[in-house]
């Protein structure tokens, strides 16, 4: 397991002070040690020499009386041992022999106690069975070495106090290495403490916390790292937040852009898209993320953004797209990193289908307005220049002309009137009152006022209107007008003694009134254009026929303009059905 801080700091304190203790201790013993020893050796020497002295004046007095009893008078005195080894012994020990008792001294110290040299020597002695210090001196007489003399002291006392030395630094080593502990976990706490509490607030920083803060409890170093740690968390606060209002404000304008707005990196990968792409490429932006814009089915739109960033130069397209169905407008221009180079290109997609839509709307909009005012027109001056030169003269003539005239004057006046209606209730500036309306009075007053062109036609008409049906809440001259032009269609459009069924039911609060006749019928390509102006499946019959193309479209705004819905159904050769729906007024509780 990893170890922390605190640990190795603690570890190092130890270490450090257990390794310095040993090396004082050992340095500190090892000098007492050798202090005392080296005391006792050089004291031992000065009695030797002095005891020396007095054997030499001894031997050079030639006396008979035994040196032994002195020895061990001097001996107990010292409190050692004293030994006089005489010149023979020394030869001997020189030689490798060994002597009985056995002499502590080797070949070579017995030689150079022979040569007048002192030998000092530390260590356990077979003969007295214990650890002694020992000096020997050689003893002269009459200027030559006649012998030596050995003191061993024993230190056995110099060892226990020595012993007793290094117990003591022992001790006091242990309390050290305590008070080291004490104090090294103090310091190792005051600095691995801020260090972890940076580790945990970091990690809760990088999940967008930025409110917690390090406690400050010194003024060093550690202390001044928690200090601007604080700061810093505080100013990356402030920026985050900043980043993020302005993300936020971005991503909130990207959001709702109208134009589908799509970038990609320098290898080409998308990096983003907004919602407005899914309208305008027909797909989810998610799909398209981090994958390459060449590998998506965009006809076009990645070689526009090839070009920019090989480039450099911005570019602007239109473009095809949806087999032709959608039409889109793409601005790119080159993305640029701090250093200035291309790292990508930004493209703002625009779809303009409804625009080209309206455009070609705009020209054929036109160019039926010109054709159906140009036609009527163009009867009415032919026949007033041919009056007025002479070309048609009678009364008769002249009055049957004048009839064409009129109608085709209020052909035109109904057509002006249908296109003032249809812009005004496509501009929404039409304000109808609503009232309840018998739907039954309102079906008899629309075919009796349309009576003379159902008999001119030779058509029949059916009524079928539920005895239970609810009142429709409608404006009645509107709801006039709707009806009244279904039915002028059915009649126009239905073969001499045919029948036009007009049917009237409710469903889920709504009235429904169906117009139904037999007459050729609508091609399927040409039903989701019929409701449109100017529309029809017969260009030519139609016109023959009288209508204007706007009667359906101005059905189909009224219709909506209540708040109900418009429809049809139709094959060619069985005849059509329209239908239309408008709220019935609500019943009372």
């Amino acid at each position: 397991m990893r170890a922390n801080l605190f640990t190795k700091l603690m570890a190092s304190y130890l270490a450090i002070t257990l390794v310095t203790l040993i090396a004082v201790g050992f340095a500190t013993s090892q000098l007492l040690a050798n202090y005392f020893y080296t005391s006792k050796q050089h004291e031992l020497e000065r009695k030797g020499q002095e005891l020396a002295l007095l054997v030499s004046a001894y031997l050079e007095g030639n006396t008979e009386q035994r040196i032994d009893p002195m020895l061990v008078t001097l001996g107990h005195f010292l409190n050692a041992r004293v030994l006089l080894v005489d010149k023979e012994n020394l030869q001997l020990a020189s030689a490798g022999v060994p002597l009985h008792p056995p002499l502590w001294l080797t070949a070579g110290e017995a030689e150079r106690i022979l040569n007048g040299e002192t030998i000092s020597s530390r260590g356990y002695h077979k003969r007295f069975q214990e650890a002694v210090l020992s000096v020997t001196v050689p003893v002269y007489a009459q200027d030559q070495v006649a012998g030596a003399l050995a003191i061993a002291a024993p230190i056995a006392g110099l060892t226990a106090t020595i012993n007793a030395i290094r117990s003591l630094i022992l001790y006091a080593a242990a309390a050290a290495v305590v008070l080291s502990a004490l104090v090294g976990t103090w310091l190792s706490r005051s600095i691995s403490r801020p260090l972890s509490q940076m580790s945990r607030i970091t990690r809760e920083m990088a999940k967008g916390n930025f409110d917690q803060r390090i406690e400050v409890t010194t003024s060093d170093e550690v202390g001044q790292l928690a200090q601007d740690f604080n700061y810093l968390a505080e100013s990356l606060d402030a920026t985050v937040t900043a980043l993020f209002r302005e993300k936020s404000k971005i991503e909130s304008i990207l959001a709702h852009m109208a134009e589908g707005v799509l970038a990609v990196d320098g290898q080409g990968q998308v990096i983003l898209a907004n919602t407005a792409i899914s309208r305008t490429l027909a797909v989810k932006p998610e799909d398209i993320i981090n994958r390459p814009l060449s590998e998506l089915p965009f006809s076009g739109i990645p070689e526009v953004f090839a070009s920019v960033t090989d480039s450099g130069e911005p570019r602007s397209a239109e473009l095809d797209l949806n087999g032709g169905k959608t039409c889109v407008l793409i601005h790119v221009a080159p993305l640029t990193n701090g250093a200035g180079k291309i790292s990508g290109a930004v493209g703002v997609l625009q779809d303009i289908t409804d625009i080209k839509n309206l455009e070609v709307w705009r020209r054929d909009l036109v160019a039926n307005v010109s054709h159906e005012l140009r036609t009527p027109l163009t009867s009415i001056r032919g026949f007033i220049e041919a009056i007025l030169d002479g070309t048609i003269s009678g009364p008769e003539a002249q009055r049957h002309y004048l009839k064409v005239i009129h109608q085709e004057t209020v052909r035109l006046t109904r057509l002006i009137r249908e296109l003032l209606d249809l812009a005004q209730m496509e501009a929404g500036k039409i304000v109808w009152e609503l009232h309840p309306i018998e739907v039954s009075e309102l079906v008899s007053r629309v075919l009796f006022k349309l009576g003379p062109q159902l008999e001119q036609h030779q058509i029949w008409v059916k009524v079928d209107i539920s005895q239970s049906l609810p009142l429709m809440l409608a404006n009645e001259d509107r709801m006039e007008q709707v009806l009244t032009n279904l039915v002028e269609n059915a009649i126009r459009y239905s073969p001499p003694g045919k029948t036009v069924t007009v049917k009237a039911g409710s469903d889920n609060g709504l009235v429904q009134i169906e117009v139904s006749d037999e007459g050729p019928g609508i091609p399927e390509e040409d039903l989701p254009y019929i409701w449109d102006r100017f529309h029809r499946v017969e260009k030519s019959r139609s016109r023959s026929l009288g209508g204007t193309g706007l009667g359906l479209a101005i059905v189909k705004q009224i219709v909506e303009a209540h708040g109900g819905k418009v429809g049809v159904h139709s094959q060619p050769g069985q005849g059509s059905t329209f239908f239309f729906s408008i709220p019935a007024v609500p019943a009372e509780n």
